[in-house]
């Protein structure tokens, strides 16, 4: 069983927690690859569980071969109804952690909780028909709370995302001067309330 401070998949000792391009290449002259780079920072004392990372998900983006690095720790689903980022017409997609961490509770015992510990893998792909721009993601974690990992928060940030029409109209509508989106601080805040509203049990990937 894995302990809160280690995982399966290689780990990167990094003191920040994000999604991250690790790559967006044209494979055709109408198809883009996009492969992102997950990383759960390490820290020192209570090690956050990473449960869950987000990317908008537009219709007509043409989204298709959806894939996850390991399907024993990870599953992946399209909720095209949830409006985490606060983006016209936007879901999202959601891959989702579905190992259970070996982690210690207040009384020294140890429990199973969902989530993945000091993480970092790239193989979360897709494929689209349309070029990238900056957009928004989000992580979900669980983090200590006084003897129990029970406290969530939700991070938002930009790497890349398919261009379509749809994406590009809601981006131009929230769009800010400065690239990190500080629109992004009142998408979390509605986010965080749609997010509690929204959350699912998911099976574990086969």
């Amino acid at each position: 069983m894995m302990t809160a401070a280690a995982t399966k998949a290689k780990a990167i000792c990094s003191v920040s927690s994000g999604v991250y391009d690790y790559s967006v290449t044209q494979t055709a002259p109408s198809t883009w690859n996009y492969d992102y780079l997950v990383e759960n920072g390490c820290a020192p004392n209570h090690q956050p569980l990473l449960t869950d990372f987000y990317v908008p998900y537009f219709a007509d983006a043409g989204i298709a071969n959806i894939t996850v690095p390991d399907a024993t720790l990870w599953s992946y689903a399209i909720q095209p109804n949830n409006n985490l980022f606060n983006l016209a017409g936007a879901g999202v997609i959601d891959f989702h952690v579905t190992w259970q961490t070996q982690v210690f509770d207040s009384q020294g015992n140890l429990v199973m909780q969902n989530g993945l510990g000091y993480y970092g893998a790239n193989g979360f792909t897709f494929t689209s028909g349309f070029a990238p721009v900056k957009g928004p993601f989000a992580i979900q974690q669980t983090a200590w709370n006084g003897g129990l990992y029970n406290q969530s928060s939700v991070t938002f940030g930009d790497p890349s995302i398919p261009g379509s029409p749809d994406t590009i109209s809601a981006l131009n509508a929230v769009a800010a001067p400065e690239p990190a989106f500080a629109w992004l601080l009142a998408a979390g805040v509605l986010g965080m309330a749609a997010f509690k509203l929204s959350r699912r049990n998911f099976s574990r990937a086969a």
